[in-house]
C-alpha cells in the first residue's frame, strides 16, 4: 500500500503537469510485488505488452534492480523509447552498486528523482537532470477524491509490521488531549523467535481498543497469504483502495508506526508520528521539512508546500526537456 500512495500521487501530479501527454500507470514485477514463488511460472505478465515514448520507475526497487529490471528496460530502449526514476530509494548492498551503476551507464535513464539523500549520492549523477528531493507520498495532501471514512470519535493509528506492536501507554497532561501534549510511549516486548516465525501467535495475544481518549484503529498496508496475519489485532483494516486508505491517515489524531509511509502520509495531512526507526528506508524522512521534539515527528506545513512546487516545476520543466532531448 505504500507503493500506492507515492504512485498514486506521481501519476496524478504527472498528468497534471504535462497535460499534453497521457499518463498511465503499468504494472511493476511479479516476483517482487505478489511473490509467487515456484508458481511464478504461472504468472500472466503484460509488461512487455505496453508501448509508451516514456516510461517512469518509482520505488526502492534497486536491490537486484539488474536481474529484475534490466531486460525490460534493454527492450525499452531497443524500440526508442526512454525511461526516467522518479521517487526512487536504493536499498542496494555495496556489492551491487559497481554493476547497478555499470547498468545505467550502459543504459543512461532521462532524468532521476531521488527520495533521500543517500541514493542521491549513490545514483544522482548517471542522469542529465536529476533532483535531491522528497517521496512523492508527501504530496498525497493535494489528491482529489479522498473520501470521509473516518469515525466521528477521536481516533489513533498504529500500524506495525517489522516488529510486534509494542505495549502503548498515555499518561495525558492535566486538560490536554493533543496527542502532541500527552505521553503516549513504547514498551517493546522482545520475542524468544524471529519475528516472521513469531507474527503468527499475533493472534492469540491481546491487543487494546483505546489509549486514553482515543480509539486505535490498525491499518494493515498488505495482504498476506493467511488470514491471521492481516487481521491479527482488534480494529484492523484493509483495502484495496488507497484513497479509503488515506482517508483514515487524514482524519486521525496521531499515528504509532514503524512503517515509513504511515508516517509519511499522517505528516503529509499534518499529523503528528510517533516512529520506531528500523532500517535505511527512514532516510526518506531526511530532505523533508520536519521537526522532532521529545520522540514526535511534525512537518512544516508552509515548507512542504515549498517543496510541492519545487517538485512539480522540475517535473514541468526540467523533466519533460529531458524527455524531448
Amino acid at each position: 500500500m505504500g507503493d500506492a500512495f507515492y504512485q498514486t500521487s506521481l501519476q496524478r501530479i504527472l498528468q497534471a503537469q504535462l497535460p499534453q501527454h497521457r499518463v498511465v500507470s503499468f504494472d511493476g514485477p511479479i516476483k517482487r510485488g505478489f511473490r509467487p514463488g515456484r508458481f511464478g511460472r504461472h504468472s500472466f505478465d503484460v509488461r512487455t505488452w505496453t508501448h509508451a515514448d516514456h516510461y517512469v520507475f518509482s520505488g526502492p526497487i534497486f536491490h537486484r534492480f539488474v536481474e529484475t529490471y534490466g531486460d525490460l528496460i534493454k527492450a525499452i530502449v531497443d524500440k526508442g523509447s526512454t525511461y526516467s526514476f522518479i521517487s526512487v530509494h536504493s536499498n542496494t548492498y555495496d556489492w551491487e552498486l559497481p554493476n547497478l551503476r555499470s547498468f545505467l551507464t550502459n543504459y543512461p535513464p532521462k532524468a532521476i528523482h531521488t527520495r533521500d539523500r543517500y541514493t542521491y549520492d549513490k545514483i544522482g549523477d548517471l542522469a542529465k537532470e536529476s533532483l535531491d528531493g522528497i517521496c512523492f507520498a508527501f504530496f498525497v495532501r493535494y489528491l482529489d477524491g479522498i473520501p470521509d471514512l473516518a469515525p466521528r470519535d477521536p481516533y489513533l493509528c498504529s500500524s506495525f509490521h517489522s516488529i510486534r506492536e509494542p505495549v502503548l501507554t498515555c499518561d495525558p497532561a492535566p486538560d490536554e488531549k493533543s496527542f502532541v501534549g500527552s505521553a503516549v510511549s513504547f514498551e517493546l516486548k522482545k520475542a524468544n523467535i524471529p519475528w516472521r516465525w513469531d507474527r503468527h501467535l499475533d493472534f492469540k495475544r491481546a491487543y487494546p481498543l483505546k489509549l486514553g481518549h482515543w480509539s486505535i484503529i490498525r491499518p494493515v498496508h498488505g495482504l498476506y497469504g493467511f488470514s491471521h496475519l492481516v487481521f491479527s489485532r482488534p480494529n484492523s483494516y484493509v483495502t484495496y483502495n488507497p484513497l479509503n486508505f488515506l482517508s483514515i491517515y487524514k482524519h486521525c489524531d496521531g499515528v504509532l508506526t514503524d512503517r515509513v509511509h504511515a508516517g509519511v502520509v499522517a505528516l503529509s495531512f499534518g499529523r503528528p508520528v510517533r516512529l520506531l526507526a528500523v532500517d535505511k528506508r527512514f532516510e526518506l524522512f531526511s530532505n523533508a521539512p520536519i521537526t522532532r521534539t521529545d520522540g514526535i515527528f511534525e512537518i512544516d506545513n508552509r515548507e512542504l508546500a515549498k517543496q510541492y512546487e519545487r517538485h512539480t516545476d522540475w517535473i514541468r520543466n526540467n523533466l519533460l526537456s529531458a524527455i524531448l532531448t
